[in-house]
Order: structure tokens, then sequence, then C-alpha cells
């Protein structure tokens, strides 16, 4: 699900670019604003669809040097079809000498060199120019959605206590003071890695008051209090299974809980 936004020209002359005329240097402006609006919009992660006549090549290119994955959409028609619908009744006007500037006739108009869609209105529907529309859109969603990497997100993860688990514990002392490390859990943690598991250390003290410990120690880890694999907002990175108090504790002798941990699966099927 993707939020869209529409800017529709005619809106952004009334407003944001009301002191602007129809000159190139005007014209140019106002999609620069546009541009600008757009831009701004399509950072917060909105679809922006743009509605405004920008008649020169440099104003697009100005477009797509601003916003990266921009699609171009030419709607094509000729220009007596455009003067056929004139539902302002602009083309008269222009005809009539009574408005300058005017794209297409007393204004130049550069026609896209290599538009990503091409809209050939007085050939096609409007329903049929707007699944052209859409399935560019779609496919360049996809495109730059963020590929998962199936063997990350398969891989199984052990999240474990630094105190009580790793360090032995006897109560605190002391955010400077950690127990001395096991060695048989160290053996262990270094057969699951072997194994392809991520180890995430799970503990209430900061990173960087534990980093020297555990490389002292030579115990294998991946990340400190958090699983990038899968977000979380909960203070408890997201594991296949804990090694701590509660789910699976040190029973005294690590590789007993090992043969415990490797049958582990969790709700939703993670190995």
């Amino acid at each position: 699900m993707h939020q869209v936004w529409i800017i529709d020209g005619d809106e952004i002359r009334k407003h944001l670019s009301s002191d602007l005329g129809y000159t190139i240097e005007d014209r140019t402006e106002n999609i620069r604003r546009i541009t600008c609006l757009a831009q701004i919009l399509s950072q917060c992660g909105i679809i922006v669809l743009v509605a405004a006549i920008s008649p020169l090549r440099s104003m697009r290119e100005l477009v797509r040097s601003t916003i990266p994955g921009v699609l171009e959409v030419f709607v094509d028609a000729p220009l007596d079809v455009c003067e056929s619908r004139d539902p302002k009744g602009l083309y008269k006007k222009a005809r009539l000498g009574n408005l300058s500037h005017f794209t297409g006739l007393s204004s130049p108009f550069e026609s896209p060199t290599s538009p990503d869609v091409t809209c050939r209105t007085h050939l096609e529907s409007v329903e049929e120019s707007c699944a052209k529309v859409l399935e560019a859109i779609q496919t360049r969603v996809e495109k730059n959605a963020p590929q998962a990497d199936p063997q990350r997100a398969r891989r199984p993860t052990i999240a474990v206590d630094l105190d009580g688990v790793i360090a032995n514990y006897d109560g605190w002392r002391g955010a400077s003071v950690i127990g001395p490390p096991r060695p048989d859990v160290v053996k262990a943690l270094a057969l699951l890695k072997s194994e392809g598991w991520k180890i995430v250390i799970h503990t209430t003290r900061s990173a960087e008051a534990i980093t020297g410990y555990l490389t002292n120690a030579q115990v294998p880890y991946d990340e400190i209090n958090e699983n990038s694999d899968y977000a979380t907002s909960s203070p408890k990175p997201v594991a296949t299974v804990y090694w701590d108090d509660r789910a699976v504790r040190y029973s005294g002798d690590a590789l007993r809980d090992l043969a415990l941990i490797r049958t582990i699966r969790t709700w939703n099927g993670r190995a």
C-alpha cells in the first residue's frame, strides 16, 4: 500500500505560482517549484503524480536531474484534437490573439525524445491510458523495492543473555563488572556460528560497555541488542530462540542446551 499525491498544475498556478506568467522563464520557474514540492513528497515515500505542462526538454531534464526514478508521461495528441477538446476555451482565445505565450501556438513545444510512457489519447480510451501509467508505476515500484536475501531471511537466530549465560553471574556489581566467560557457552556459540546461526547478544548494558569483553573472551556474535534482519519496536531482539532465564535456561552444560536449541522452531516457522 502506497500513499499517492496528485499535483495539479492549475492549482499550483492559483497558489504557489500565482506570481508567475507564461513566458519561458516563468514556465521554467513554475516547473522548478513543482519539482521541489514533488521531491519533498517523494522523499516521504509518497508516489507523486504531476499534471503540468512542461513544454521544453530542458524543463524535463531539470526534473530528471532532481528526482531519481521519475517517470515521464507524454500525453500525445495532435494539435487539432487538443483544440477540438478545449474545455476552457483557451485555444480559441489564443487564436483570437487574446492569450500570448500559448504552448503549441505562440510558444514552442518540444516533444519528448524518450518518454517512459506515451498516451495517445486520440487513439485510446481514458481507461487504456490510465492502465499504461499505472503499469509503469507498479513496475518502477517493484523494481525499486528492496530485495530480501532469502539466505538471510531464513537464517536461524539465537538471542543469548550476557549476564547469566555467557558470563557467570552472581549478582549485579556495577556496569563495569562482568563475570568471567563460560568456556562451554563460548564453544557452543562457536558451533552455532559454524552452522550458519546468527548470534545476537542481549543485555541491559550498552554495546560500548561489553564489546571489549566479548572480543577478549572470543565470544562469536553478530549484533548486540538488535536483530537487523527483523525490525521490531520491542526492546528485545527478534530471534528463533532465546537462551536466557526464561526460554532455554543455562543448565550448567552448554552442549546439552545446544541439543535443545537446535530443535526449536518459532510460531512463524523461522528455522
